[in-house]
């Protein structure tokens, strides 16, 4: 994959103050216009052989396409470490994991020509267990203690899921984090040329500062249990206040303490959660503690109940605290911290997402992009562990809002994984499922997973997977879904900008230059042809009611919702509909509706309307069958011309209607 590619590292820096990597690349400018359709819907991608890397054995098939990332992670271990990393699936149930460990490490002779050492992680499906086999010379670093806690916490609970391999990345990067402090406090001995190397001098610099969290890692054992509970007398040392400085005062302490309770009070409930489910690496909270301490005076910025304390003289690699009064208290976020701040190669964080309510305080990392459906769900009062606990049920919708609070108010991306997989296993050709479950995979970094669910979908999410195949490293996929886009739509601006960029970063300077006169052209057209036909739905999420059908004109009416649809001509120039293709899907049986174009009225007549013109139509909606849907998305298909123009243009959009999910007793 090109080092351009958007990389997801690891997700336990998010719980230390890692973050996210990413490496940022010139992208295409983001427009109004978003994604046209293709001729037709696409059917799941192909199964193809499992990936392969000498240090990976996946025997059982659990890591699929974490392979790759995973080989690499392992050949790092051994080129910057000189550790012998291997990773192994097994579906042997006959013998125990213990056994097939020890006979795996000897049998493969694991780390015996290795500088350092081996370390093998050994995953069973079948058993759901997992164990992490260290060479002797690694144990004074990695005990059998310390290795026990990380496989029983961190990699068993996933043993027997698809999400296995995010899981073992995590603890790669965990295991590689605690390796290079290991060796800085000198419990483990590294070849002299790789202390050499710039990332062990970063740890080094860090224990040897002789105060603070740096005497704090010093002192504590390689195997603590960091996430233990706080007496009762100390916890007053970790509270929030209701003035923002002596909450972030707080932090500041936890961090130099090394206190990873994660029923700590100080954080909000999404953030307490976050850190129950990651373990806490102590090098990046000092890193992090240092680089605020560096940053002072650190300046509040407060704006209702959000407020962010930031530095008009940030440290390298600064990253702000972002704090929510709750109940006239301000606690620590960590959540929107790591969901929207990313971090590049050289170190420095940068604003990925600008859909977030600490915006406001956070423009010098960056404007961001715009990412709608990641903003926290709103919990009607009722706790968040309270929700996860009443949804976790064999139901697709219940399956998703799930997931999407782990995610989105919890960011604990591993266990929203497990949710997002199962309800794809109970409705696994769902568009809104496969939809959601892809672009949340390409927003954590991983379009190999986004690629085949939004392959699945059909219409309307071509400039998606541009940017996933983009993203993966295969220009020619990207340009194949940016040219189906333009076979729809040919003024289709944002696809005609990503065709400008994959041209240029393919060097053909040619296509460049003719794409430059065509956007040049186009965009100073007075009619802006490229300006779309748009459909707006009022509501936007309407309700879904599948229990009890309605009468409606005599017929009983089943699955029903009720919602408008303005059809409006966003261009300055007339324009003439000639089709709206109605469709309806979701975990049932799809059905086609036919051409609606006359379900508007049009004051010219002839589905014709001016430029800027809208028309309006309500309607009850539903089926005279009981489809066995538990939500329903509407997908429109509008196809128009110019009055005059020949240039046919198309446009997918859809509406989800979803039933009311009560709150929890």
């Amino acid at each position: 994959m090109h080092l351009r590619t958007v990389l997801l590292l690891a997700l336990l820096a998010i719980i230390a103050g890692g973050g996210l990597l990413f490496y940022r690349a010139q992208q295409p400018p983001a427009t109004t216009t978003t994604s046209s359709p293709i001729a037709a819907p696409a059917a799941p991608a192909a199964v193809t052989d499992q990936p392969q890397h000498p240090r990976i054995d996946d025997d059982a098939a659990i890591l699929g396409p974490f392979v790759p990332r995973l080989g690499r992670m392992a050949d790092a271990f051994y080129t910057d470490l000189g550790i012998d990393v291997r990773v192994a699936t097994s579906s042997d149930t006959e013998t125990s994991i213990e056994e097939q460990t020890n006979a795996m490490f000897e049998r493969e002779q694991i780390g015996r020509e290795a500088p350092v050492g081996g370390l093998l992680i050994v995953l069973n499906p079948k058993s759901g267990r997992a164990r992490i086999e260290v060479g002797y010379t690694l144990e004074g670093a990695l005990t059998d203690l310390h290795m026990s806690r990380i496989a029983r916490d961190q990699l068993a609970p996933y043993a027997s899921y698809g999400v296995a391999g995010m899981a073992v990345m995590d603890v790669l990067h965990y295991l590689r984090d605690h390796v290079y402090i290991s060796a800085a406090l000198g419990r483990l001995s590294l070849p002299e040329d790789l202390r050499k190397t710039r990332a062990y001098e970063e740890y080094q610099q860090y224990v040897s500062g002789g105060a603070g969290a740096n005497t704090k890692l010093a002192s504590t054992p390689a195997d603590a249990d960091l996430k233990k509970p706080v007496p009762g007398d100390r916890r007053a040392r970790y509270a929030p206040a209701s003035e923002v400085q002596d909450s972030v005062q707080a932090f500041l302490r936890a961090s130099a303490d090394l206190a990873g309770d994660p029923t700590l009070e100080l954080f909000t409930e999404g953030s307490r959660l976050l850190r129950s489910y990651y373990p806490m690496a102590p090098f990046e909270e000092a890193r992090r503690l240092e680089r605020l301490q560096g940053s002072a005076p650190l300046q509040y910025i407060v704006q209702g109940d959000y407020a962010v304390a930031t530095s008009k003289r940030p440290a390298h690699g600064f990253v702000p605290v972002l704090l929510h009064r709750e109940g006239g208290l301000w606690r620590i976020d960590l959540v929107e911290t790591w969901k929207n701040l990313f971090f590049d190669s050289d170190g420095n964080y940068f604003l990925r997402n600008s859909n977030t309510p600490y915006a406001f305080a956070l423009k010098q990392f960056g404007s961001g992009q715009h990412f709608d459906g990641l903003s926290a769900l709103p919990l009607r009062d009722v706790a968040l562990s309270r929700w996860l606990e009443a949804l976790d049920r064999d139901d697709v919708v219940a399956s998703m809002w799930r997931a999407e609070l782990w995610l989105r108010n919890g960011f604990v991306a591993t266990r929203a994984l497990l949710d997002y997989e199962r309800a794809l296993r109970l409705a696994p050709r769902d568009p809104w499922v496969l939809e959601t479950f892809g672009e949340r995979a390409r927003y954590l970094g991983f379009p190999e997973l986004a690629i085949p669910a939004l392959e699945a979908i059909g219409r309307g999410v071509e400039m998606s997977l541009a940017g996933a195949y983009n993203e993966a490293g295969d220009p020619d996929g990207a340009r194949h879904w940016v040219e189906q886009a333009l076979e729809q739509n040919p003024y289709d601006l944002h696809a005609l900008q990503w065709q400008r960029y994959l041209a240029e970063q393919a060097g053909k300077q040619d296509e460049v230059q003719r794409m430059d006169a065509t956007l040049a052209k186009l965009q100073q057209d007075p009619e802006r042809p490229y300006q779309p036909v748009m459909l707006y739905f009022h509501p936007q999420l309407p309700h879904f009611e599948s229990n009890a059908p309605v009468d409606f004109e005599g017929t009983q009416v089943f699955d029903h919702s009720k919602f408008g649809v303005t059809l409006q001509n966003t261009s300055n120039r007339p324009v003439e509909i000639e089709s709206v293709r109605l469709t309806s899907t979701g975990n049932a049986a799809a059905s086609g509706l036919g051409d609606i174009r006359n379900y508007w009225r049009y004051p010219q007549g002839g589905g014709r309307l001016e430029a800027g013109e809208h028309v309006y139509f309500d309607k009850q909606w539903g089926f005279t069958v009981d489809t066995g849907h538990s939500h329903v998305r509407y997908v429109f298909h509008t196809c128009w011309h110019g009055v005059g123009s020949g240039v046919r243009q198309c446009r997918t959009q859809w509406v989800d209607t979803m039933p009311l999910i009560p709150n929890p007793q």
